[in-house]
This record gives structure tokens, sequence and C-alpha cells, in this order.
């Protein structure tokens, strides 16, 4: 057996590459053309054509404005030149939570079922993102990514994440040891790895900017931000629904939308935007995890190139602590280490501290998430050590990179992940639809974790054609 080596290496023994992912290039124009000097002009023109009294009525009002919201308002104006839509967002700008808090990987597709929809739409989701933000002028790569056995005893994993993503269509994937290793990742130390050159990185929630400006400017479509769906009715002897909202935190004004049908996005809240439709809440509900990032210091942010990931840890959550470049744009070229996943005590717990007692009571009550927590029972506890303490976070990272320091990393951002365990405890690992809600009037996205911003334009293809058969459009 081999053993990877523990010791801690100098400076100088480090390798650098010249650069991370991306750098040297022309800065991308799409960026410009979304954050350019005259930003503020083209928003005002784009929201002249589909501004909206509360008396008129969408064809499709889509709750939620992550990625995968965005990605299905986009898909039913494409797919049907004649649809108007409405997107809702409870905050003031569209991808706030899960979307513009990751780690930015476009994944390729290896670690789900064959002929599931995750293994489905991430595939062809991830061709999908690579051309849109082509076709954009969005920043993407890709970088590619190594999926390391640190030992003899891990191998079984990268064998079968192998038979796993041929088997789901992911191209150009090969098994290399050691030594071959350190020629594309000199300070890596492992027995073996899994080498995926297609996987990549972009900034989902730039992308989301993109989508939302497309949409907007579609002439048919619409994007009401600060609108916090609290009921959806149907109208008396209609065949549409009556949609009321507010601002979050505030007792008024209250606000309003008709749509003929409802397709909900919401993430941490898919839960309860199934009740207020008519779905059945207490079968899916959402737990969500606190993911804390560090990022290397910029000395020592070129050790490695690529993405970097530890092997799976079990239990269907997390992937575990990796090492990932990010592109220019928001928080600037960074190599990124995390995230860990320690459970929130509130649905948006960006910090330890952070409560709200219906939160805590959802989980609390939820008996698939302690049959997950039992089974799981040294996972859950090291990972609450590790979001605690910086030392035990480092040390999952320095199973991959043994040279890793304390002083080599800093503090990052926060991001959140939801998801929904399944009777017996186990993660559900696939999207879950909730159909035919609301007297055949609305549609549920129940759970979306990772990788729904890599699949969201794939997701949004999937989620048209259920809303089609269910709506009947033609």
């Amino acid at each position: 057996m081999i053993h990877t080596s523990k010791r801690c290496l100098s400076k100088e023994d480090l390798y650098f590459f010249d650069k991370l992912p991306g750098e040297g290039h022309q800065p991308q124009k799409g960026v410009e053309k979304i954050f350019g000097p005259l930003r503020a002009e083209r928003f005002a023109k784009s929201l002249y054509p589909v501004l909206s009294t509360p008396e008129d009525v969408f064809d499709v009002a889509i709750v939620g404005g992550g990625i995968v919201g965005l990605a299905t308002a986009r898909e039913i104006l494409n797919r049907y030149p004649e649809k108007t839509v409405v997107v809702l967002e409870k905050e003031d700008h569209v991808a706030a939570h899960q979307t513009g808090h990751n780690s930015g990987v476009i994944h390729a597709g290896l670690y789900y079922e064959s002929g599931s929809r995750m293994a489905h739409t991430c595939v062809r989701g991830a061709e999908l993102m690579y051309k849109y933000c082509e076709e954009n002028d969005l920043p993407a790569e890709r970088c590619g990514k190594l999926i390391v056995a640190c030992n003899e005893e891990e191998h079984a994993q990268v064998e079968k994440l192998y038979k796993q993503g041929t088997a789901n269509g992911v191209k150009d994937l090969e098994i290399i040891y050691k030594d071959e290793i350190k020629k594309l990742e000199p300070n890596v130390d492992a027995y073996s790895a899994l080498n995926s050159p297609n996987t990549g990185i972009t900034n989902f929630w730039l992308v989301s900017q993109c989508l939302a400006n497309e949409i907007r400017q579609s002439g048919r479509g619409d994007v009401k931000l600060s609108f916090e769906v609290l009921k959806v009715n149907q109208v008396e002897n209609e065949r549409h629904v009556l949609i009321k909202g507010r601002e979050p935190g505030q007792n008024g004004p209250h606000l309003s939308v008709q749509a003929k049908n409802v397709i909900t996005c919401g993430g941490f809240y898919s839960d309860r935007l199934s009740k207020i439709t008519g779905g059945n809440a207490e079968k899916h509900k959402i737990v969500t995890f606190r993911g804390t990032y560090y990022q290397l210091k910029p000395e020592y942010r070129t050790i490695v190139s690529r993405n970097i990931y530890p092997v799976p840890s079990g239990g269907g959550i997390p992937v575990g602590v990796h090492f990932t470049p990010t592109v220019d744009v928001r928080r600037g070229h960074q190599m990124i280490v995390g995230p860990g996943a320690c459970i929130t005590f509130s649905r948006e717990g960006y910090k330890f501290f952070d409560f709200k007692l219906k939160d805590v009571l959802d989980f609390a009550t939820n008996k698939p998430f302690w049959e997950f927590v039992l089974q799981n029972f040294s996972l859950s506890l090291g990972e609450l050590y590790r979001d605690l303490f910086k030392f035990a976070f480092l040390k999952s990272g320095q199973r991959i990179i043994p040279n890793l320091k304390g002083d080599m990393v800093e503090p990052s951002f926060t991001g959140v992940m939801s998801q929904v365990f399944e009777p017996g405890g186990v993660a559900a690992g696939d999207y879950i639809l909730e159909r035919k809600c609301l007297n055949g009037l609305a549609l549920n996205l129940r759970n979306a974790p990772s990788p729904a911003a890599t699949g969201a334009l794939a997701i949004g293809e999937m989620l048209v054609d259920a809303a089609a058969e269910d709506f009947k459009w033609k």
C-alpha cells in the first residue's frame, strides 16, 4: 500500500504556476455589456416594454430568481414566442443565495446515477453553459479537475467514478497515478486520480445577470425584485392564479401578479412554496447547510492550476474540501479552498449564530434528516468541527496538499446549500418535480442542489417539457 506523505515542505519546495486559469485574458465583452457605463440607461430601456399593472395576466410566473428560475423563464420565451413570463424574486437582486455563493464549477457529470435527471442535465447543461458563456462573452474555462485518492483504499472510488462518468457520457476521462499526477500538479500528493479535462469554471452570478437582462429585453418578460410570494390562489371561475406578496421584512404595500400558470424554483424555500401552491410540503422538507470558504493568499494561489477534489466522503453530502480557481469577476482571481457542510439554524444562515425558530423547528421535526445524522454521525460531527475551527478545516485540505499551512490561507466567502432527505436517511440524489398542483396550474421543483447551476439551462428545458405536458401548451 502506498501512503500519502504528511511532510510539510517549505515555501522554497513549492511549485508555483505562472498564473491561474483565465489570467492574462482580455476583459470579456459580456462583462462590459452588463456592467458598462451605460448600464443604467440600458436597464431602464429594458424594463420599458414589460412594465405591467396588477390587472395584467402573464402566461407564466416563475417564483425564484436564481439561475434555474431565470433559465426556465428564458427557455419559455425562446420556445414559445407568443408567451409572456414574469420572474418573482424575494431579494433585491437575482442570484442572491445558492447561485451567487458557490464554487463556480462547471461539473462534467461524474457523480450522478446513470439515467437520472441530474446525470442528463449536468452533462447536457455543461455544454450548454460553455456555449452560452461563449455566445455572450462571459468568462468560462475548461481548466479540468482531478479527483484524488490519497491511498490505495480510496482508489476504488476513483474507478467507480470513472465507470459512472463514462456511463453518463462524460468525455476524455482517464485514471492517472502518482507520477502522472505530479507532472500535472507537483504539489498534490496522491495515490491516483480521475482526470476530468472537461470540468471547468465560470461565475454563475454573472451568468444570471445576463439571463435576467435577456428576459427583460425580450419585450415579453419581466423580473420583479423584492417580491416575497406569500399566497398563490386560483382565481374563482378562472383558469389562472393570483399571486400575492410583499417586500421582505415589510408589512406593506401588498403586491400582486396574475398568471395562467406557476413554476416554482424556490431553493431554500421550495417546501414552503409547495405548501402555498397546494403540494405536499411535508414529503420533501428542506435542510440547509453552510459552506465556509477560505482562499489562498496571493503569493500562494498558484500552487495548483485546476480543480482538485477528494473522492466523495459518503452519505450523499458533501463532496469534501476542495481547491478551485475562480474567474476574474466579483472576487478577482482566487484559488478558493472549501467548503464544509455544517447544518444551519436559519435557512439563510451565512453565520454560525444566525437563528430562526421556524427554520430550526422544520429540521428538528424532519425524520429523514435525523436518520441521516445517526447513520453518518462522525461525518456530521466532523463538519461541525471543521466549521468552527480553521485548523480542522485545513487538515482536510492537507490530505491532498500536505504542504498547505494556516498562514497560506485567509477567509473568503460563505455559501448555503439546500438538500432534501429521503426516508431512511438518504440525501435525495435527483431533482424532484411536484406536478399538477393547484388544480393543474402549478409545477414545483422540490430538490435542486449541486450540480443545478451547471445544469441550469438543461433543467430549464426539462421543466418546460413538464410544463408543456401539464399545462397543455401547444
